[in-house]
C-alpha cells in the first residue's frame, strides 16, 4: 500500500554574499564539527565499539564525558548533530562492510552451502555477529538460541568458520575520516526564520549571522547548510514532507524503454526527452577533456575551481532537463501504472574505451531516481519487469530478432519497429504477465 507522503529535499540560498567575517564565523562552526565526527569516527568506528552504535546514547553520552565540546565551545546543537551524524556514517559503512562480505561468502568455491547458510545467518542476527567478533560468549533470547542450535547443526568447524568471518570484517572494515569541512548540520534550535532570512547560531553566546535568503520559505526541522567560503555564499538543504496527489484521471498502462541517446520511449513509440543524448554528451566530454587537462598540468596544480564550476552548470542543465521531460510524459500519458526494464549493471567489456567511458557516465541511475520520485509523487506505481533480452525479442511472435541500425526487424514474421519502442512494448507486456501472475 502506498504511503500518503514521501520525503524530498529543497534547498535555499542566501540573497546576496555574506560578509568575510560572517563567513569565518560559519567556517569555523564547519572545522569543529568536522573535527567531532572525526573524533566519533577514531572512538567507535572499529570492531570493539559495535554493541555502542545502537540506538548510540551510550556514544552520546561519552562524548559528553569527554569534555569535547567545552574544550572548543561548540554549542550543543551542533556538537550533538556531529555525534549521530558521524554514527550515521559508522552505519553505513559496517552495512557496506557486510554487503561486501556477502559477495565474498557468495563467491568463495571452500565454503559448503551449510557454511555460506550459518555464516550468512550470524551476520545478519546482530548478538551473534558481535559475540564473535568481540569472541564473547553468546547469549541469545530463547527462540533466537533454537534457531542458532539449528543452523549451527549441520557444521563441524564452527571456530574455523568464527575465524574467517573476523579476518573477513578486518579486511573489508575500513575506519573513516574526513578533511571536508565545508558544512554542518543545525537543529532547530540552531536558527531562526526571519526579515526575509535566517539567522544561525554562532559560537558567541547568544550571537547570530543572519543569511538574507531568495525565497521567503520557513522551515521547523533540522537543516544542512553547505558553504563555498571563497565566494562568500552557502545552500541550505531541507528535508520536507509532502503529501501524494493522487489522480484519478490517470489510468493508462505504459511501458518503457530507456536510451542514451533518447531519455524514454513509450509502447507506442512517443519519444520523451530527444535531446537527453545532446546533454548528456556535453558534459561526458567537459568532463573527458577536463580530466585530460588536469591530467597534463597536474604538477603545476592548476586548481578546479573553473573546471567544477562548469561541470556544475552541465551537470544542472541536464538535471532540469531530465525533470521537465519526465513531468511532460506523465502529465501527457497520465499513466496508472508504469512498467520499466530492469536495469544491467554498467559492464566495461567492451573494446572501446571512449563509448566505454560515456556509458559509465550515463547517469541513468539519476532518471531512474527522479522517475521513481515522480511516479511516488503522483501515486502512480512504477514496476520493474525482467529486462533480460526484452530488445532481442519480437513483441508480436516472440521469436529472436536482430537491430539493424536503430530498428529492430524480426525474421519470423516481419516486423519493423525502432529497437526502443520494440522494448517497451515488451516490457508493456512482460508487466501485464508478471501482474496477472501476482
Amino acid at each position: 500500500m502506498q504511503q500518503d507522503t514521501l520525503y524530498k529535499t529543497v534547498y535555499q540560498y542566501n540573497k546576496t554574499p555574506l560578509p568575510p567575517s560572517d563567513m569565518e564565523k560559519l567556517a569555523e562552526i564547519a572545522q569543529d564539527y568536522r573535527q567531532v565526527k572525526n573524533a566519533v569516527y577514531q572512538r567507535y568506528g572499529g570492531i570493539q565499539s559495535l554493541p555502542k552504535l545502537y540506538p548510540g546514547y551510550t556514544v552520546q553520552n561519552e562524548m559528553t564525558k569527554s569534555g569535547l565540546r567545552e574544550q572548543m565551545g561548540l554549542p550543543s546543537v551542533y556538537f550533538y548533530s556531529a555525534i549521530f551524524d558521524a554514527l550515521g556514517d559508522i552505519k553505513c559503512q559496517w552495512s557496506h562492510t557486510k554487503n561486501r562480505i556477502e559477495t565474498c561468502i557468495r563467491d568463495n568455491p571452500n565454503l559448503t552451502p551449510a557454511e555460506r547458510h550459518y555464516l550468512r545467518f550470524v551476520m545478519k542476527q546482530s548478538q551473534c555477529l558481535e559475540a564473535i567478533l568481540l569472541e564473547r560468549e553468546m547469549h541469545l533470547p530463547a527462540a533466537w538460541r533454537k534457531s542458532y542450535e539449528a543452523v549451527r547443526a549441520d557444521i563441524t568447524e564452527e571456530h574455523r568458520l568464527q575465524q574467517y568471518l573476523r579476518r573477513q570484517v578486518r579486511r573489508h572494515l575500513k575506519k573513516m575520516h574526513t578533511d571536508t569541512a565545508n558544512g554542518f548540520s543545525v537543529p532547530v534550535k540552531g536558527y531562526r526564520y526571519d526579515d526575509h532570512g535566517i539567522y544561525i547560531t554562532t559560537k558567541e553566546r547568544g550571537q547570530r549571522v543572519f543569511v538574507p535568503l531568495t525565497d521567503s520559505n520557513a522551515y521547523s526541522r533540522q537543516l544542512y547548510v553547505q558553504l563555498d567560503i571563497n565566494e562568500g555564499n552557502l545552500k541550505i538543504s531541507v528535508p520536507i514532507e509532502t503529501r501524494i496527489r493522487k489522480h484519478p484521471e490517470y489510468q493508462n498502462e505504459i511501458g518503457l524503454a530507456m536510451g542514451m541517446k533518447v531519455m524514454f520511449v513509450t509502447d507506442q513509440g512517443t519519444i520523451y526527452g530527444k535531446d537527453y543524448g545532446i546533454h548528456q554528451t556535453a558534459l561526458t566530454e567537459y568532463i573527458r577533456e577536463g580530466a585530460r587537462r588536469y591530467r597534463q598540468n597536474k604538477q603545476n596544480n592548476p586548481g578546479r575551481k573553473k573546471y567544477l564550476a562548469g561541470r556544475q552548470r552541465r551537470e544542472a542543465t541536464l538535471h532540469n532537463y531530465v525533470n521537465a521531460e519526465i513531468n511532460r510524459m506523465l502529465e501527457t500519458e497520465k499513466p496508472g501504472v508504469v512498467y520499466l526494464p530492469k536495469l544491467p549493471p554498467v559492464s566495461g567489456a567492451g573494446i572501446n574505451k571512449k563509448i566505454n567511458y560515456s556509458v559509465s557516465m550515463w547517469q541513468k541511475g539519476y532518471v531512474r531516481k527522479r522517475l521513481e520520485i515522480k511516479c511516488r509523487e503522483r501515486a502512480i506505481p512504477l514496476i520493474e519487469v525482467f529486462g533480460k533480452g526484452i530488445g532481442k525479442k519480437c513483441s508480436r511472435c516472440k521469436a529472436d530478432g536482430e537491430r539493424q541500425q536503430e530498428l529492430f526487424v524480426c525474421p519470423a514474421c516481419g516486423l519493423t519497429l525502432p529497437e526502443k519502442e520494440n522494448a517497451a512494448k515488451n516490457a508493456l507486456q512482460r508487466g501485464n504477465a508478471q501482474a496477472g501472475n501476482t
